[in-house]
């Protein structure tokens, strides 16, 4: 009898935990940091999300969100790295993944900013360096676009399958257009971020010209002054 008794307190008692487990995004923490960041005020938002996710720390939507916000209002590169690197080893498949990258390279180099620069350091470095920060700074607003679609498709209704007539234009596009790839002359100064923007009018597409010309680029930071590079 008393092995029953037991067992029913146990039963009662596994439920009544069940009943209290809130989801994080029902969670008064989510709820508040929303608010604070809705609200502008970023260091409350801030403190909300760190409660939440020492409550729920593998609630990857919460790393991503907090590292958004270390990154762009807070001026924290540091948090910022940690959380996205956080939200990819629980999200290792998202659909995010390429844009969270860049995020991470963004925030190392707005690091790199910020620390002390050894006297010893060629001036012309410092000021490609400072060059690509700004590009990147500039680029910000592409990604955040970029993220912002993906958002969107992940909650958009079905589209109607595509007429043959559509898939014959797509997949065999009229052979009569033909691009004439232009070429750019290295300035002193220069960098892939600031051409990609004066060719295309954002820095997003820095990584299209360094394919089209990684048989004379060792990497994308090594561009030499008079060299000639093709914009596709």
């Amino acid at each position: 009898m008393k092995c029953l008794l037991g067992i029913a307190l146990m039963a009662a008692l596994l439920g009544a935990c069940r009943r209290d487990v809130v989801a994080p995004e029902q969670s008064v923490a989510y709820q508040q940091a929303r608010r604070g960041a809705d609200a502008g005020d970023w260091a409350t938002a801030a403190g909300f999300y760190r409660q939440l996710l020492d409550e729920h720390p593998k609630f990857a939507r919460g790393h991503l969100e907090l590292a958004l916000l270390c990154d762009e209002r807070l001026n924290d590169p540091i948090a910022a790295i940690y959380h996205y690197r956080r939200y990819l080893e629980l999200e290792p498949n998202s659909d995010k993944r390429r844009v969270v990258e860049d995020f991470i390279e963004r925030a190392k180099l707005s690091l790199a900013a910020k620390l002390p620069q050894p006297g010893s350091v060629d001036g012309g470095e410092l000021l490609r360096l400072q060059n690509q920060n700004t590009a990147l700074a500039g680029e910000n607003a592409a990604l955040k676009s970029k993220l912002a679609e993906y958002e969107a498709l992940l909650h958009a209704p079905a589209q109607p399958a595509l007429t043959n007539a559509a898939v014959t234009l797509v997949t065999n596009p009229p052979s009569s257009i033909t691009v004439k790839p232009r070429i750019h002359v290295v300035q002193k100064g220069d960098t892939l971020f600031s051409i990609a923007t004066r060719y295309y009018g954002s820095p997003a597409g820095w990584q299209k010209i360094y394919q089209a010309n990684q048989s004379v680029l060792p990497n994308k930071d090594q561009l030499k002054i008079g060299q000639q590079l093709t914009i596709p």
